[in-house]
């Protein structure tokens, strides 16, 4: 399991959107949070109408972001369920808006669990290079999740805070 705990919680000079925060740190939200530099999200949708095209896969599948601008750090956890068979890989792809394809730009089949259901937990640097924080900020990239019938990807979901 995902859990993000920011720092400099005190209340003092953070931006906080979120509705409710527990003891550590957590959002119970599915909000942005703001604390030194740190942007997380929570239960970020995947589906494969976010696909383009949209496939009929009845996968579904959500993910949890966090980023912080102090260390240039974006960690997620994906998880998903029901996918048409074992997956082939998956990606990191931008920069997209909603609706839109783009390349790869970081691989993550190395740590997807091959299995219909599961999940994975990982990170990457935001190098300025590959991964652009601005284009990040925007909600310029998403993750998706390949198999042998949906090799385009079966499941897609945009990273947005």
């Amino acid at each position: 399991m995902f859990i993000c705990v920011l720092t400099a919680c005190n209340g003092s000079s953070s931006s906080r959107s979120a509705t409710s925060k527990d003891s550590i740190g957590v959002t119970s939200a599915n909000h942005p949070v703001m604390d030194n530099g740190t942007l997380s999200k929570l239960g970020l949708p995947l589906s494969s109408n976010q696909e383009v095209p949209v496939n009929n896969s009845t996968a579904t599948g959500s993910m949890d972001i966090s980023y912080s601008k102090e260390n240039h750090f974006l960690k997620y956890t994906v998880r998903w369920d029901g996918l048409t068979d074992k997956p082939l890989m998956a990606h990191i792809h931008g920069t997209a808006a909603k609706g839109v394809n783009a390349g790869v730009r970081h691989d993550l089949t190395n740590v997807l669990t091959k299995a219909t259901s599961g999940s994975f937990t990982d990170s990457v640097i935001v190098d300025g290079n590959m991964l652009k924080e601005d284009s990040l900020i925007k909600g310029f990239y998403y993750i998706n999740i390949h198999t042998p019938a949906n090799q385009g990807g079966e499941i897609r979901g945009q990273i947005e805070f």
